[in-house]
């Protein structure tokens, strides 16, 4: 609700389009299964504000998410904009461009405490586009579930943090504590080939999150 209410709000905006409300529905509905994983295992569960390790990455995201970026990025500040897209153009940066630039110093001082804003930019390391993150970002540090590699052998993988769930056994968790992440990426490729198709796009193309954050300073 709050995200929609972000990208409602933007001035002159067009509204919500029907593949983007799709969207928004599988990123909330994301969101509130990891907050109840989260919530039943707090403390199992490290995930703090202000903890970026699994953010030392270069990621890719489908376009119907970077459309949805986009229109997050215009929400922010010209400052913030311009931060973005310096860090971006930046080759030699290991952390993701969407974290300001003091992230690195804030692996040294710890998460901060737990019910602080995590979208606040402060010296933390804290995203600056999280309320319009992607949903990879949304699923990382609770269990997730793949095919196995083998699947007579080992039909499921799980997954998770090394932070999280350390001295549990992954197996040994009930099915409302691990996220079945191959049925959420099929969600997002559905509606990404709907989105793909509305905007005549090449099919299975993905999209540099460094590139979509580039051009963030542009009006």
């Amino acid at each position: 609700a709050e995200l929609r209410r972000d990208l409602e709000g933007l001035a002159g905006s067009r509204a919500v389009s029907d593949v983007h409300e799709q969207l928004l529905e599988l990123l909330g509905e994301t969101d509130t299964a990891f907050r109840a994983i989260a919530t039943r295992n707090a403390e199992r569960v490290e995930c703090r504000a202000g903890c970026s390790d699994c953010c030392r990455a270069r990621l890719s995201i489908t376009h119907v998410e970077a459309a949805l970026l986009r229109r997050g990025l215009a929400t922010l500040p010209d400052a913030t904009r311009a931060a973005l897209t310096a860090s971006a153009e930046d080759p030699a940066r290991e952390m993701c461009p969407a974290l300001n630039d003091r992230a690195e110093g804030a692996q040294a001082r710890g998460p901060a405490p737990p019910e602080r804003d995590a979208s606040v930019n402060d010296d933390r390391g804290d995203c600056q586009v999280y309320a319009f993150r992607p949903l990879i970002c949304r699923s990382h540090g609770v269990p997730l579930s793949y095919p196995g590699r083998v699947l007579l052998v080992q039909p499921e993988r799980i997954d998770v943090c090394e932070k999280n769930f350390r001295d549990t056994p992954l197996k040994s968790l009930p099915r409302r504590d691990i996220l079945d992440q191959v049925a959420l990426m099929q969600r997002l490729a559905a509606i990404e080939a709907q989105h793909g198709s509305e905007q005549n796009l090449a099919e299975g193309e993905r999209v540099p999150l460094a590139l979509v954050l580039r051009s963030a300073a542009q009006p």
